[in-house]
């Protein structure tokens, strides 16, 4: 019971200080204005020439996919940054010395993670409810059909990614730019290749799950539906789609199982960040072009301390008055502080 107490409060403490940052309500109007895309038609989701009625079986699993597509990937920038905010802030060296265990604090950013995610997940669930009053296509709500989707589509997925942001932060040559750049294929492998080998076991973001039973449906309202499955984003199009009504996903046990499987993956995932985990352990931190400075030699037998003589040499300030301002120079010399000891491939990055 301690635990989860403590899990609790370590959660709630980070999820607090990180919706208080201004960034939060930058991330909260990009959800809104992508749940006003999907409105608007800037985000559509076809067969072929055909679509769904905008009932709210069709607008719960297009926000979903919207959410799992998107999110997915920026959402993982948006809270990959917990265990580095206790690093620079120094709150990590201050828990280190609690006896809070590495699992445990692993388990609290995963959940402060999800947390902040699942909000971003309410948020465009609201803008379904929003968008399917707005379009007037199907005026009643259904809530079960609107809001499965969300909770067993786009949360699991969610999951894992909250949880991957904690274990890539946790590894040491992942915790970087590196890492960023690795996560992005990873999310690509991770949307193509459920799709590509038809494996519903594997497919983290549901649209190979979803993809199935909407061509089925497709197919007997139009038997000379093609087969193509399409997820859109970018300008309006204008073409006349045929409608049919979709009712949505048959949820079975073995299907809600599926999906509940990505909790215990996320939480194994948790697990492996704490094992690599370094508990804010300065002496494992590598002083990356940290430079070498004249250290003081003490004689033996002596109490007296000697140092080596420092020779620094400062550019001194211009005498003459009515010395300016100067953009440029500020400029170069805040460029040269910021590029100063990177590497070369770093630059052609």
């Amino acid at each position: 019971m301690r635990t989860f107490h403590l899990l609790y409060h370590l959660a709630r403490a980070d999820f607090l200080e990180r919706v208080r940052r201004y960034s939060f309500l930058v991330t909260v109007a990009a959800t809104i204005y992508l749940g006003y895309a999907v409105n608007a038609g800037y985000v559509t989701l076809n067969l072929d020439k055909y679509r769904g009625v905008y009932n709210s079986a069709w607008v719960g699993i297009l926000m979903t996919l919207s959410t799992t597509f998107l999110v997915s990937v920026v959402g993982f920038y948006i809270v990959k940054n917990a265990i580095d905010r206790d690093r620079q802030t120094r709150v990590g060296q201050i828990l280190a010395a609690t006896p809070l265990s590495k699992l445990q604090y692993c388990l609290g950013k995963w959940l402060s993670n999800f947390a902040v995610l699942a909000v971003i997940v309410l948020i465009l669930a609201a803008a379904g409810v929003i968008m399917q009053l707005l379009r007037g296509e199907a005026a009643h709500l259904e809530w079960w059909p609107l809001l499965t989707p969300f909770l067993l589509i786009a949360l699991p997925a969610m999951a894992v990614v909250a949880a991957l942001a904690v274990a890539f932060e946790s590894i040491s040559w992942l915790s970087g730019g590196f890492g960023n750049v690795a996560y992005f294929f990873l999310w690509a492998f991770m949307l193509i290749y459920p799709v590509e080998s038809k494996n519903r076991n594997l497919d983290l973001f549901g649209i190979g799950f979803v993809e199935r039973d909407l061509r089925a449906a497709a197919r007997a309202e139009f038997p000379d539906y093609n087969g193509n499955f399409s997820l859109n984003a970018g300008p309006r199009d204008n073409r006349a789609y045929l409608t049919f009504v979709w009712k949505g996903i048959d949820w079975t046990t073995q299907k809600v199982a599926v999906r509940f499987v990505w909790y215990f993956a996320a939480i194994f995932l948790v697990f492996i960040a704490a094992l690599f985990f370094d508990r804010f352990d300065s002496a494992a931190e590598r002083q990356v072009r940290a430079p070498a400075l004249p250290q003081p030699i003490v004689t033996s037998g002596s109490s007296q301390v000697s140092s080596q003589p420092l020779t620094v040499h400062l550019t001194p300030l211009p005498k003459e008055r009515g010395y300016r301002f100067s953009f440029t120079s500020i400029f170069l010399a805040e460029s040269k502080l910021m590029l100063k000891g990177l590497r070369w491939w770093w630059l052609a990055g």
